[in-house]
């Protein structure tokens, strides 16, 4: 077997290189297997609420999903790239991967991110700096579709791979390469003063309800507020359906809102298993919600709930936190394992989570309503 990666910033040509690669190899009449780094810290296509994650978590070693379309295998995460071995392929290639030392292609915009990747293992250089050189510090600059012919005879020469595979530090900026939502939301907010916790002098601390996915955290919620027999503020997330089938979910406020129309969808069914946000939603009637909840600090606020779908609604997120800062008290959900907002939410020192199962429902009820009177 024959490995090289493929590195570079954005739109530099990486996936155009790798992609002209397959096709050129196997005309070759080669076996040719890829693999694509993912560098937000939150990736994982197997979520939570899947029956393959209990699959993992019960112990196995691999989980294979058998689908119409595909088969798919899931192993535990393994950075040192050994099971590479037993590909049944004569090429690898890697998009993204810098840890391992086998030979490398950087794609580029201009010389400094060519500088920036350069290793002793580095055979060449593509993408669109070709659109400007042809050589660089001695080695060639190859055009990503035009001499992807070229490019695919250097890689025929490679030496074979040989394991295990030595390895180096993570580049440095790989970090700043995730562009998942959720972190997009935190570049945004990084300028921003950082939001204190509760008001000091008071134990009372915002209680949230998070737990697997159809496990009951809403229903909770609104026996809860129910048996208190209290009118909260704040908002709803809830299913809307057309025809009787479910299309996704709006966010309702508790609040009249005045000129802001209230119903407004957050999430959205766009086909079989595929599901797209509206973060302009809370961006506008999310953040209106939060301001008015903020003025009204004596009553109860209800958040019903807090997930992946504010990933990239940065000024809700600043207005949720005012408000966790300057609330008497918050009753809300959380999605489980989410991202960086919802884990920034669980962490503050005024908020206590609480983990909802079929066990212990009925006992979280009384804890909780006996909690919240004590507050009262």
């Amino acid at each position: 077997m024959k490995i090289c990666t493929i590195v570079g910033v954005r739109k530099s040509g990486k996936t155009t290189t790798v992609t002209g690669l397959i096709k050129e190899l196997k005309k070759r009449g080669y076996r040719v297997g890829t693999v694509k780094s993912v560098f937000c810290p939150e990736f994982s296509l197997d979520t939570s609420d899947s029956n393959t994650w209990r699959h993992r978590e019960a112990g196995a070693d691999l989980v294979c999903v058998k689908g119409k379309k595909e088969t798919d295998i899931l192993l535990p995460a393994d950075s040192s790239g050994d099971f590479y071995e037993k590909l049944p392929v004569d090429f690898l290639l890697l998009e993204g991967e810098y840890e391992l030392c086998v030979p490398r292609i950087i794609c580029a915009h201009k010389d400094a991110e060519v500088q920036e990747r350069l290793t002793e293992e580095t055979i060449a250089v593509a993408g669109r700096l070709a659109g400007e050189t042809k050589t660089y510090g001695g080695l060639r600059v190859y055009h990503s579709v035009e001499e992807i012919h070229e490019l695919a005879d250097l890689l025929e020469i490679l030496p074979e791979a040989g394991f295990p595979l030595r390895k180096r530090p993570m580049f440095q900026k790989a970090a700043a390469f995730c562009q998942c939502g959720c972190h997009k939301a935190e570049k945004k907010l990084a300028h921003k003063k950082k939001l204190t916790a509760h008001p000091a002098g008071t134990d009372r601390k915002h209680i949230f309800l998070t737990g697997e996915k159809g496990i009951g955290k809403s229903t909770l919620l609104n026996r809860i507020v129910e048996k208190l027999g209290i009118v909260p503020v704040g908002y709803q997330t809830l299913p809307y359906e057309i025809g009787g089938v479910q299309k996704g979910f709006y966010l309702h406020s508790l609040i009249p809102m005045g000129e802001y129309e209230n119903d407004s969808p957050i999430l959205i069914r766009t086909g079989k298993g595929r599901k797209t946000a509206i973060p302009e939603t809370f961006e506008v009637l999310g953040t209106a919600v939060m301001r008015k909840v903020k003025d009204m600090p004596e009553k109860i606020a209800l958040i019903d709930e807090l997930g992946k779908a504010e990933a990239e609604a940065p000024g809700f997120q600043e207005a949720l936190f005012s408000c966790l800062d300057t609330q008497s008290l918050v009753l809300g959900v959380l999605q489980k394992k989410t991202g960086a907002f919802t884990q920034a939410v669980a962490e503050r020192p005024d908020v206590e989570v609480y983990e909802v199962t079929e066990k212990n429902r009925e006992l979280l009820l009384d804890e909780i309503c006996k909690k919240v009177k004590g507050f009262l």
